[in-house]
Order: C-alpha cells, then sequence, then structure tokens
C-alpha cells in the first residue's frame, strides 16, 4: 500500500493536515519531499544547474588543458 499524505512538521513530529486511516502501532516509511512551493525553488536551482553543465558538454574536444584543476572557471565563469 502507498500513500501521500500532507503533513507538517512541528515539535519534532509530523502531523498530518487531514485526517489518516492508517492501522494503529504499525511501521511505516515516510519519504519526505518538500511542498509545491518548495518544489518551485528546487526546479530553479535544477534549471541553473543543468545549464552550468551544458556549458561543459564537448568541453573535451575544445582543445582546453586545465579543465580538471580549473572546472569552477568553466562552471560558474569565476575564479575561487
Amino acid at each position: 500500500m502507498t500513500k501521500t499524505v500532507e503533513a507538517i512538521y512541528e515539535n519534532g513530529v509530523f502531523k498530518p493536515v487531514k485526517k489518516v486511516k492508517l492501522p494503529e502501532k504499525r511501521h511505516f516509511k515516510l519519504i519526505i519531499s518538500p511542498a509545491e512551493e518548495d518544489e518551485k525553488e528546487i526546479k530553479k536551482i535544477v534549471d541553473r544547474q543543468k545549464k552550468a553543465l551544458k556549458k561543459l558538454i564537448g568541453i573535451g574536444h575544445s582543445g582546453l588543458t586545465d579543465v580538471s584543476e580549473n572546472h569552477d572557471k568553466y562552471i560558474y565563469e569565476r575564479d575561487w
């Protein structure tokens, strides 16, 4: 049985937003994922990461010889 239950984490306890019909004292495995508004922020981060990684596509054929040493320069366009 797989069920999605929206919950709020408060004072160290997950509290369902709506009443849940489950057997008492049974163990369950919780898989935590952010609420919808957090997912939009995560999507923005993933999109930025994809954009940065796309810059690396084909870099092995570019003739650059310092990519492994200066990868931040090529991914983030800055020297650290």
